[in-house]
């Protein structure tokens, strides 16, 4: 029993399995960030009338978060890859085959 066990366990590796979750996670974070960036990209000249303060202070702030978040998604995106390459290039090489 304690053999078949192990034999199991060693089949199904499991940090592989959670290191590939944990990448498709930092890549769905890095395409949210690219989405901020996208979004504070496309409200660079927009007023604010919701939020009273100055023009000046509206614009640093907004071109800090477009600076921060692209630069997070690139970070992201290669931990992302990091750990999930390899299972995304194995499916990728698995649906080549079967088409």
């Amino acid at each position: 029993m304690r053999r078949r066990l192990s034999e199991a366990t060693a089949a199904h590796d499991w940090l592989e399995g959670v290191s590939t979750v944990l990448g498709i996670a930092f890549l769905v974070l890095a395409v949210v960030c690219v989405w901020a960036v996208a979004v504070g990209i496309s409200t660079l000249g927009d007023p604010d009338t919701a939020f009273k303060t100055t023009s000046g202070f509206l614009q640093a702030t907004r071109g800090f978060g477009i600076v921060f978040f692209a630069l997070f998604a690139f970070i992201a995106a290669g931990v992302g890859w990091f750990f999930a390459s390899d299972a995304i290039r194995r499916l990728g090489r698995r649906l080549r085959k079967s088409g």
